[in-house]
């Protein structure tokens, strides 16, 4: 598809009203970005933040269509919860229900059954004006340090429950927005019955279907797959690296970005670095990370903080309850007042 044909199929009216207040559209590409096609073109209209490093999770909407009092379908689904890198997305498709059987007949289906070109020819699709009349799309997209965050803190914040409120945010988002949401289908995390009276609480006035394989058995959740696989694998082939001096250093050939993939593991020991690891693409919670970083990086010795009060009960030990021995002592690290030079400015 060229570069005329599609912004003949695309015709994006730019609407920053109708996309989320955290992200902007970037006024130019970066310097190292490659002539990668149109879909980087097509991202770049649309305002999503390719061209810009991903240190933080952001929700974009696509352009909504006109007020009605039509009721709509909405699905959900995923891309890159299981890889090593990148971010993990999250997106809803959603149509007006009178227009459900048209947007089924436009070949949507499970992202991991079509090839790249087929999403990016259905992803385009999506943005035409007749369906972009009837219908509209969401993702979350959360970063790479994102989930080592919530991963690594001291109460673990796991994957399930990240998607559980990726999912449950863009559906209140999509209402907000006030799109009449009257059945919504989701592919499940975790076992579907639960999940499906745990929405279907929050959401009393709807529908809720969750089933296991549903972008598979609902073209509304095959178009949401669609979606998240085509905005993270932009993301990932146009990687802006927060560690400038690694943009133009480190290869771009990831592999699939799965831990079982070889070539995903040769890069991935490829560019560790002795003293600060990996860069920002890496998910340092994942155990083939902790691996490599074990047996390639330096290894740090956090000694306890000698002066810290040791036979003394501290003030929020005694009023929480928690047990004097299970208090550790802060590190020297904590004690210093060096100034501390992040890795990204060398």
């Amino acid at each position: 598809m060229t570069t005329a044909s599609l912004r003949r199929a695309l015709e994006v009216d730019s609407d920053p009203e109708s996309a989320d207040t955290r992200v902007s559209a970037p006024s130019k590409r970066p310097k190292h970005a490659k002539e990668t096609g149109d879909m980087l073109d097509l991202f770049h209209t649309l305002g999503l933040p390719m061209t810009a490093a991903l240190t933080k999770s952001y929700t974009f909407f696509s352009t909504l269509p006109e007020a009605s009092d039509d009721g709509y379908v909405l699905g959900v689904d995923e891309a890159g919860r299981g890889p090593v890198m990148g971010p993990m997305v999250y997106a809803t498709c959603f149509c007006r229900e009178s227009y459900y059987s048209e947007l089924s007949s436009m070949g949507f289906a499970d992202s991991k059954q079509l090839t790249e070109d087929q999403r990016d020819k259905l992803f385009v699709a999506l943005q035409g004006d007749q369906v972009k009349a009837n219908s509209g799309w969401s993702i979350r997209c959360i970063s790479p340090q994102d989930i080592s965050q919530c991963m690594l803190r001291r109460t673990k914040y796991n994957l399930n429950s990240l998607a559980h409120d990726a999912t449950i945010q863009l559906i209140r988002d999509t209402i907000d927005r006030g799109i009449t949401l009257r059945s919504v289908f989701i592919d499940t995390v975790g076992p579907p019955h639960t999940y499906q009276k745990r929405l279907q609480e929050l959401f009393p006035s709807i529908s809720i279907t969750v089933a296991k394989k549903a972008d598979s058995l609902y073209p509304i959740v095959s178009a949401a797959s669609i979606c998240a696989k085509v905005t993270r694998d932009a993301h990932l082939s146009n990687w802006v690296f927060a560690e400038s001096p690694l943009q133009t250093r480190l290869s771009r050939q990831y592999g699939s970005g799965y831990p079982s993939d070889p070539n995903t593991v040769r890069w991935l020991k490829q560019s560790v670095d002795h003293v600060f690891g990996f860069p920002g693409i890496i998910r340092f919670s994942w155990s083939t990370c902790a691996k490599l970083l074990e047996d390639s990086a330096a290894k740090i010795v956090w000694q306890d903080d000698e002066d810290a009060p040791t036979n003394s009960k501290l003030l929020s030990s005694s009023f929480f309850g928690i047990k004097q021995e299970a208090v550790r002592p802060r590190s020297k690290l904590f004690n210093r007042r060096r100034p501390i030079v992040l890795a990204a400015t060398l």
